[in-house]
């Protein structure tokens, strides 16, 4: 998207000829207030992949804030359980002037690495990007969101009843959950750590929303996710209601794959693999 923040969360880069960009990472926990999480949460993961794809594309001349932009697919490897959060990495990109795919490593304080993460993009070139979606968002008539039964804070593995964005698990055809984030709970300062576009439903957002599926799920919480990936199809609108439905899964493996509908369209699929205590 267009909106972006005056501060940085990458810092110090330095630009190799190749296009590699090595960078400092921000340590800043009233600049990021996710900082205050798990290194593995999702929350941190795809907030410090949306920061850092973009800032490194800054830095290397290969992203053009003018132009409207949205993420199409992403995965990431976290590394051992004991790594503290990331203070430096390196950022790449393949593709016609670095514009096709971008990969990312992360390494703590003592130089052990946090994550891998890659992705793609789509940038909206001639299209009048705000109608466009305006029109969208209009297509979904609002629910009553005080009528929206969110799950036990403590069953989704969250702090406060604040931060649970799904209902309980419903097991018809598929096991599936509604989900609902608004305006306000999708952001802080009502949410203590998601931030975004604010124009809809983010890929942290999802992210988290899945992790809380996962809980109901498994009947653990919290759980720690390892990796994972993400294809986003559709925009899910804020402020109206969408679902997340069991795909498939892998016990022995600890990998389970979902899918987000919204108004009966496939937004996004998600798998992640976990682990539990």
């Amino acid at each position: 998207m267009t909106q972006y923040s005056d501060i940085q969360f990458t810092q110090d880069h330095v630009v190799s000829d190749d296009g590699r960009v090595v960078f400092a990472c921000s340590t800043d926990h009233e600049a990021w207030p996710w900082l205050a999480l798990h290194p593995f949460d999702p929350i941190v993961v795809q907030s410090i992949n949306f920061w850092a794809s973009v800032e490194t594309g800054k830095a290397r001349g290969t992203f053009d804030t003018s132009k409207w932009s949205a993420l199409t697919q992403t995965e990431w490897l976290c590394g051992d359980q004991d790594v503290s959060h990331a203070t430096h990495g390196i950022a790449s990109a393949f593709g016609e002037d670095g514009t096709g795919r971008y990969a990312l490593s992360f390494f703590d304080k003592d130089d052990r690495l946090v994550y891998k993460m890659s992705g793609k993009g789509v940038v909206f070139q001639n299209r009048d990007f705000e109608s466009w979606r305006q029109k969208e968002k209009t297509k979904i008539a609002p629910p009553s969101i005080s009528d929206f039964q969110y799950a036990d804070a403590k069953k989704v593995g969250v702090s406060s009843q604040l931060e649970s964005f799904i209902a309980p698990l419903v097991q018809g055809d598929v096991l599936a959950a509604e989900a609902l984030i608004t305006k306000e709970n999708g952001f802080i300062p009502q949410h203590p750590s998601h931030s975004g576009s604010g124009d809809h439903v983010n890929a942290n957002h999802l992210a988290d929303v899945a992790r809380q599926f996962l809980c109901q799920h498994i009947g653990k919480a919290p759980i720690i996710i390892t990796s994972g990936e993400m294809e986003f199809h559709r925009y899910v609108e804020l402020g109206r209601p969408f679902h997340i439905h069991l795909a498939g899964e892998d016990s022995a493996r600890e990998t389970v794959s979902m899918t987000v509908h919204q108004a009966d369209h496939l937004c996004a699929t998600i798998t992640m693999r976990y682990w539990t205590a």
